[in-house]
């Protein structure tokens, strides 16, 4: 089937209802997709987790429930047909709004980025933030202490004054230990030419074509594009990043765990099964004439 528009529509709504009887199906894989071996986890929460066991865990410690949060994805090919699907794209803590995070009290934020059907609506990643006022507030320096004696040396760290980042990067190969040793290895300095490096990232100069280095900060979730751009995951398995920044009374941790072999096989699959469903052969019409 040949694509030249697709209408994209999405709405979201924070429900835990089910989707309609009018909306389109995904089926799961089989076998299911794998996801990256590493022994990182936020809360006891780490990608491939259902999302059942994940809230479960969430919540017993946040002493709430977290929210699901439903979207609806509209799509109609050129030819006139639509593709409907509903699905709860993520968990969230909607009772952090900009009032409390403009306010002067420490609170925690968690979101989960969940897969389509195709993956069984398992966990993609999971984000936190914990914002701590007053003068008992840990440094960068003691997370990342912490943080080191848990996982080992990271692919890479910088600490500054107001914003501090530590990463653990797994390419498709596997944990990069260093990615700025890696950087140096595949684009040589070379005496007297210009520097062709131009992604800025912990204190030196990047090319993309670097494992993880386009991947980070990237989202997971799903949008039906047709054509798809160049892939900027693609050389990305995993990553564990973590932000301090410090400002005034006020200090801002910030977690986001992601799994990118996970990501894009969620994203293969569900645009696979959407197009099938958009090719399929309709069924004549019957109204009286």
């Amino acid at each position: 089937m040949r694509l030249l528009t697709v209408f994209l529509c999405s709405t979201l709504s924070v429900t835990s209802a089910l989707a309609d009887d009018t909306s389109d199906d995904l089926h799961a894989l089989t076998p299911p997709a794998a996801a990256t071996a590493h022994p990182h986890a936020i809360l006891g929460v780490s990608p491939n987790m259902d999302a059942e066991s994940a809230l479960t865990a969430l919540s017993a410690h946040l002493e709430r429930d977290l929210v699901p949060e439903q979207v609806t994805l509209s799509i109609q090919s050129p030819e006139g047909r639509q593709f409907q699907y509903v699905y709860t794209q993520r968990l969230t803590t909607p009772w952090v709004d900009p009032f409390v995070r403009m306010g002067s009290d420490d609170y925690e934020e968690i979101t989960v980025d969940l897969a389509t059907d195709v993956l069984d609506g398992r966990v993609l990643a999971i984000h936190r933030t914990i914002a701590i006022f007053g003068n008992d507030r840990p440094s960068a320096e003691a997370v990342f202490a912490q943080l080191i004696e848990s996982y080992g040396q990271p692919s890479a760290m910088v600490t500054g004054s107001y914003d501090s980042e530590l990463i653990y990067a797994y390419g498709t190969d596997g944990f990069i230990p260093d990615l700025p040793a890696l950087e140096a290895s595949m684009h040589p300095v070379v005496a007297g030419q210009p520097m062709t490096a131009s992604i800025s990232r912990f204190g030196s100069f990047f090319h993309d074509d670097v494992p993880c280095i386009n991947a980070i900060g990237r989202d997971a979730f799903y949008e039906f594009r047709m054509p798809r751009p160049e892939d900027p995951l693609a050389s990305c398995d995993t990553v564990l990043r973590i932000r301090v920044q410090s400002s005034g009374l006020k200090t801002m941790i910030h977690f986001d765990l992601m799994d990118y072999r996970l990501i894009r096989a969620n994203r293969a699959a569900t645009d696979q099964q959407i197009l099938e469903a958009l090719d399929e052969e309709q069924a004549p019409s019957r109204i009286k004439l």
